[in-house]
């Protein structure tokens, strides 16, 4: 039965606004010097270009000359596109390079972490289809799951990044020709490709199964339930898409909710697809900001009805950023 998908009210009063607002210190000027003198060693120069000239000319931004800095806050829509994902423009700093995360500069007091949910769409996937040997792959350490299976049945080993990349071309729909081309970058050739590709449509039938059912649809399955949303006019690769994607970027808004409700000095700068990019005193140690993380994730998952969610110790990890 269709059913009216609703929003999160929470996320638009508490979340939206600090996301509106808050925005990144960058070092310009230590980014130049390190750039100079080949501390920062960028092999995609023509990224480094467009950010670093960038960042003097993009809308939002405010310089701060003296000390060599330039502060960039994104505007953001909260439900941008079928699945209801956040959308970040003029600049998009849901898209700093990895590199430019170095520099980024924490307000006073306070250091910068990023909280990612591991494997996300395929954990949403392993819920919403209720596949038990996703879940068991998942739990196992699902890449490298996935790169032994390729490896038993195919003969052919590949690196975790680039298994990586296969399984998510599958839950999105990579047609053949499109695991062709990837594979072509570590010089595989069609053949060798076809197998990959057989493979993979045969790991978790319960899950494939659910899927072409989801793109045969001509009306939008999004957070676990059908909607009225009309995806006739989608491709069938973009319908099947939208089952853990928008599963994921719900989960996402209802944790940053949580999170926030718990530790309100916890400021929530950046939600890039499956993580928060958080600003928390000083003194906060890792240990406990991964407790109060796994609780509020926990929180969010009963909220939101997504009981089936694989929940393990490596459902989240931690990473500082900033300088």
């Amino acid at each position: 039965m269709v059913k009216n998908f609703l929003v999160d009210e929470s996320f638009n009063e508490l979340i939206l606004p600090q996301l509106n607002s808050r925005g990144f210190t960058i070092n310009y000027y230590q980014i130049i010097q390190d750039y100079l003198s080949d501390k920062l060693i960028i092999d995609d120069t023509f990224e480094f270009r467009r950010w670093s000239t960038g960042l003097l000319n993009m809308q939002g931004r405010v310089i701060d000359e003296t000390a060599g800095v330039v502060h960039v806050v994104g505007r953001h829509e909260a439900y941008a596109n079928i699945p209801m994902q956040i959308n970040c423009s003029a600049p998009n700093t849901q898209a700093i390079p990895k590199w430019c995360r170095d520099y980024l500069v924490a307000p006073t007091g306070r250091r910068f972490v990023a909280l990612d949910i591991g494997s996300a769409e395929p954990r949403a996937l392993a819920g919403v289809a209720d596949d038990e040997k996703l879940r068991s792959a998942i739990s196992e350490g699902l890449y490298e799951s996935i790169g032994m299976s390729l490896l038993k049945n195919t003969d052919i080993e590949l690196p975790r990044k680039m298994v990586k990349r296969l399984f998510m071309g599958y839950l999105f729909g990579q047609s053949l020709g499109g695991v062709i081309t990837t594979l072509a970058e570590i010089s595989l050739d069609a053949g060798c490709a076809r197998q990959i590709f057989q493979e993979l449509q045969g790991l978790f039938p319960k899950s494939a199964t659910f899927l072409q059912t989801v793109s045969l649809k001509n009306f939008a399955y999004l957070q676990g339930q059908y909607t009225d949303i009309d995806v006739s006019d989608k491709r069938r690769n973009q319908r099947r898409s939208y089952a853990a994607s928008s599963i994921v970027a719900a989960l996402v808004k209802r944790w940053a909710v949580r999170l926030s409700e718990m530790h309100s000095d916890w400021w929530v700068h950046e939600i890039p697809r499956d993580a928060l990019w958080l600003s928390v005193p000083k003194q906060q140690r890792n240990e406990d900001i991964l407790v109060i993380a796994r609780k509020s994730l926990k929180m969010a998952l009963t909220d939101c009805q997504f009981e089936g969610f694989p929940f393990d110790d490596k459902v989240i990890t931690l990473k500082g950023i900033g300088a």
